[in-house]
C-alpha cells in the first residue's frame, strides 16, 4: 500500500514536470527599456514574456494552474507578491528553465515601479 502511494506521487511529479516545456513559445523580442531604471510596461515588455514563459504552464487546463492560473494582466497584479518572489527572488520559475538576465531586471523593474499597464 505504501509503495503504490509513493509510486503514485512519482508518477504524479514526473507528469506535472512533462507537462511543462521551455518551447512553450515562439521566440519573442519584448521591448525592453534602452536606459536602465526607465518605466516598464506590462503591455510592451511584460506581456511577452509572461505568454512566452508562464503561458504553457499556467494557462487554462494545464498543470501549473494548481499554483497560479496566466490570464493576463489582472491575474499578475492579484498574485503579485507570490511571482516576484517565485520569479525574481529565489528564482525557482520558470520550472526547468530560466529567463535572461535583462527579462529578469525588467520583469523586477515593472514590480518596483508599480506594475503599471
Amino acid at each position: 500500500m505504501k509503495l503504490r502511494k509513493i509510486s503514485a506521487g512519482t508518477a504524479m511529479a514526473y507528469l506535472l514536470l512533462l507537462a511543462c516545456t521551455k518551447k512553450q513559445a515562439e521566440e519573442f523580442k519584448p521591448s525592453a527599456p534602452d536606459v536602465p531604471g526607465a518605466k516598464v510596461s506590462y503591455a510592451a515588455v511584460i506581456d511577452p514574456i509572461f505568454k512566452a514563459r508562464c503561458n504553457g504552464c499556467h494557462s487554462a487546463g494545464r498543470s501549473g494552474t494548481v499554483a497560479w492560473t496566466f490570464s493576463g494582466f489582472s491575474s499578475v497584479t492579484a498574485d503579485a507578491d507570490r511571482i516576484k518572489n517565485a520569479v525574481v527572488v529565489t528564482k525557482s520559475m520558470p520550472l526547468g528553465g530560466s529567463l535572461s538576465a535583462a527579462d529578469l531586471q525588467s520583469i523586477k523593474d515593472w514590480f518596483d515601479q508599480g506594475m503599471q499597464p
